[in-house]
């Protein structure tokens, strides 16, 4: 887990590293920007990256793939191919199935021995999910920017019923309704509202509460439900057989006083010819 924490905060690290080596390219002006066969007017830069460049245009926002522009605007962000690759194969080994949790849509083999280890992953996971980087803008004299405060999130979080929770029923996207937005902890850059979310039921596993959470896909939400499903699964194999016995009398405790009493009943006339027969 330490050695997963120090490769988020380097990931951090290196995210602010490439914000800082874009701002000099931000709030360049283009009259208009070919990416493939869509062309954008009145184009804005706001940032680029290693694959991405992000910009506004007509007061709408947008970001596109560096290796779908043409040569000279790839010259003119400097676009290196290989840098890029590694990026989106960094993206990638992120996204790879574990050979303990197995891959979306199948459910692990957990037993006693395994579970521990099952629910470390598990938890990983689901703090790389919830964590992942948001693009960060400098701010710029032509940009409205929504500011909250004090910071993002309240203190606390609840810890989720991993075994029945949808979070996708708690995902909050109220960001969006406007265009940038940005906290009284991040002075001097913005984020894009649309980018951005609230979740109550995975702020349990926020890392830095000083910044905001990625807003994450439909799939990256039935992921994290698959996940915490494996942790419950986890949490009940984990306990101990007396703990377990105690929690299912507490659970059936008429059932079983029910059926209790219904053998009771059936031992009373063996009980009553044994006597009849002994007599």
């Amino acid at each position: 887990m330490k050695n997963f924490l120090r490769t988020r905060i380097a990931g951090a690290i290196g995210c602010c590293l490439i914000c800082a080596a874009v701002a000099g390219r931000a709030d360049e002006k283009l009259s208009v920007l070919k990416v493939g066969t869509q062309v954008y007017s009145n184009v804005t830069v706001t940032a680029v990256t290693a694959t991405d460049v992000y910009f506004t245009f007509n007061k709408s926002v947008a970001n596109a793939k560096l290796k779908n522009l043409e040569p000279e605007m790839q010259r003119h962000f400097k676009f290196d191919a290989a840098k890029a690759d590694a990026a989106m194969a960094k993206q990638q080994a992120t996204a790879a199935p574990s050979p303990l949790l197995g891959s979306s849509g199948t459910e692990p083999d957990i037993t006693r021995a395994n579970a521990k280890a099952v629910m470390n992953e598990a938890t990983a996971k689901v703090i790389a999910i919830v964590n992942q980087p948001v693009q960060a803008l400098p701010v710029t004299p032509s940009m409205r920017v929504s500011t909250y405060s004090p910071g993002w999130f309240h203190d606390g979080a609840v810890k989720p019923e991993f075994g029945t929770v949808d979070i996708r029923t708690s995902q909050d996207t109220h960001y969006s309704k406007d265009t940038y937005v940005t906290s009284d902890l991040n002075p001097g850059v913005a984020f894009l509202g649309s980018e951005i979310e609230f979740n109550g039921m995975t702020k349990y596993f926020y890392t830095d509460r000083s910044l905001p959470k990625k807003r994450l896909t439909d799939a990256e939400m039935v992921e994290i439900n698959r996940l915490y499903g494996i942790i419950a699964k986890c949490e009940e194999k984990m306990l101990a057989p007396t703990v377990v016995a105690a929690e299912f009398v507490a659970v059936n405790k008429k059932k079983m006083i029910y059926a209790t009493a219904g053998v009771l009943l059936l031992l009373l006339p063996i009980r009553f010819m044994r006597n009849r027969r002994e007599a």
